[in-house]
């Protein structure tokens, strides 16, 4: 709270020694300001797989490492103007980043709480200022985003969809953050247990950099995915489905090379094939598209 003050000064020219003496030895009172946070956007947000049944087995909930971070500071605005994308080859990073990343995302409408979470790789390009990836309530998927370091790049995923698949690729512009979602009772992904003292919940901010010219479809990674298979080891569909995973490098560049050689005709990579979400599971995240 900034603090108020009156001089204790007396612009007088017979004021004498005496009084000067005293009034220079007292001690201003430093202005203090509150530096002002604004509102976190609600045009998207995430829904972890299996997100509500991370403690239902008596698995405790892992504590974040301790640090300081920032209250999240998000724009609450967005025009309609071009984005700007990097000029950089969007398979390499100006760092060296050995441990890429996968976001789920939902391109098809789903009300949540009043709220549409649709959000795809088009509304991501369509934004013209880093967007953060709010929502994550899964604490495995909350600290692969906590590892992720300003200029790691990750592969945009649809979820929750018909065809669900990889579509694009994405960059990180902002390491993690206090999600301020956590703590909004209207946000579709308000968790009534967070607390402000001691929070758990946080958020990267993102920016587009690329789109596929066809999506590689859940169908055809399984299909890499088998026993000496490029993708064996892909935590996409070795593990539990979450809406942050890891993606090794070797998993990376193969993937790159597959959109690189496509052709930007009609049709998919590989098959169709729905994703079943399994009993307990919620999938996918994100959110409201921009209001035109």
């Amino acid at each position: 709270m900034a603090a108020t003050r009156k001089s204790t000064r007396i612009a007088n020219a017979t004021f004498v020694k005496e009084s000067e003496e005293k009034t220079r030895k007292q001690p201003d009172r430093a202005t203090i300001s509150k530096p002002k946070v604004e509102k976190a956007t609600r045009r998207k947000r995430a829904r972890d797989d299996g997100e509500e049944d991370v403690n239902r087995d008596g698995e405790s909930s892992p504590k974040p490492k301790k640090q300081h971070l920032p209250a999240a500071k998000l724009s609450t605005s967005r025009s309609k103007s071009a984005p700007t994308t990097s000029s950089s080859s969007p398979s390499s990073t100006s760092h060296e980043q050995s441990t890429f990343w996968l976001l789920k995302a939902e391109p098809d409408s789903r009300i949540e709480n009043g709220i549409d979470v649709k959000f795809s790789i088009d509304d991501l390009a369509a934004c013209t200022a880093p967007e953060p990836w709010t929502g994550v309530r899964n604490y495995q998927a909350r600290n692969n985003m906590m590892a992720m370091k300003k200029g790691d790049l990750g592969l945009f995923y649809h979820s929750n969809t018909k065809v669900p698949g990889i579509v694009g690729v994405l960059r990180v512009v902002g390491e993690a953050v206090v999600d301020e979602s956590a703590f909004d009772p209207k946000d579709p992904y308000f968790d009534p247990k967070s607390d402000r003292e001691k929070p758990k919940w946080f958020c990267v901010s993102v920016e587009f950099v690329r789109k596929f010219p066809r999506i590689i479809d859940l169908q055809a990674i399984k299909g890499l995915a088998g026993k000496g298979g490029p993708l064996e080891n892909m935590q996409l569909v070795k593990g539990a489905r979450l809406s942050v995973s890891r993606v090794e490098k070797e998993e990376w560049e193969y993937i790159m090379r597959m959109a690189d050689n496509m052709k930007e005709d009609h049709g998919d990579v590989g098959g169709i094939e729905e994703e079943k979400e399994e009993k307990g599971e919620k999938r996918g995240r994100k959110g409201r598209k921009p209001k035109k």
